[in-house]
């Protein structure tokens, strides 16, 4: 049986940092292979693309060396083009076990059923002597083990972070812990860890809730910020 006495406490080191509660588990492989929707490797038509520029560009070079202007001018477009498609492609995010494992527990909210859409919170401040920044963003899921779909649902996450500039994380990028785990009772225990006994801490589930209007018109997968007066602000 998995340890799970650890849940919510401070995270190990990874990177040079930790997390002031996490998981401290590792994911069950097969139900995170399963259920964990962020891409773990590029998709084969990437390979194609490359291929293609490859290919493109190695013609468009033949052309110019043998004088033929139009056609090489031509060539030449295309495989910036196809560059420029190769960019568009979403990145693979690496070391979904250690994200789960050691990532910050966050909390996020279902705020539609049709599509599927969270809403996920997490405090953006990489370092202390910096002013409270909310990161918020909405996340469609296409599934979502262990919890009832439903308004308001309370979905516990886990979540890295990319570099930080200026004191504070550029993003963050949320997994919901029914992703990585499957037994239920865990989804409930650190739902539980997220919620606040002293009146002094501040309820992250009643921010959630006091943003939903103010994400609303929010596009999917971006990270709008919020001030400690829960107004909306620019990146710091």
């Amino acid at each position: 049986m998995t340890d799970d006495s650890r849940v919510g406490q401070v995270g190990e080191s990874w990177n040079d940092t930790f997390a002031s509660r996490a998981m401290n588990m590792p994911p069950d492989p097969v139900h995170m292979e399963t259920y964990d929707e962020y891409p773990s490797k590029f998709s084969p038509l990437f390979y194609v693309v490359i291929a293609l520029a490859v290919f493109t560009g190695v013609c468009s070079f033949s052309l110019y060396r043998s004088g033929n202007t139009s056609g090489w001018l031509i060539l030449l477009v295309m495989t910036l083009l196809l560059l420029l498609v190769l960019r568009a492609f979403p990145r693979p995010v690496g070391h979904r076990d250690i994200a789960y494992e050691n990532g910050l527990l966050i909390p996020a909210i279902v705020i539609e059923t049709k599509p599927l859409t969270l809403l996920a919170l997490a405090d953006m401040r990489g370092q202390e002597d910096v002013d409270l920044v909310w990161g918020c963003l909405k996340l469609p899921v296409k599934q979502l083990p262990n919890h009832t779909i439903a308004i308001d649902e309370k979905v516990p996450c886990v979540s890295m972070f990319g570099m930080p500039e200026n004191g504070y994380w550029s993003l963050f990028l949320p997994r919901p812990v029914a992703w990585g785990y499957s037994d239920p009772t865990l989804v409930k225990k650190v739902t539980e860890s997220l919620t606040v006994d002293d009146e002094d801490d501040i309820d992250e589930w009643a921010v959630l809730q006091e943003l939903k209007d103010a994400m609303k018109k929010a596009p999917n997968n971006k990270v709008i910020y919020f001030d400690a007066a829960l107004q909306k602000t620019d990146k710091p």
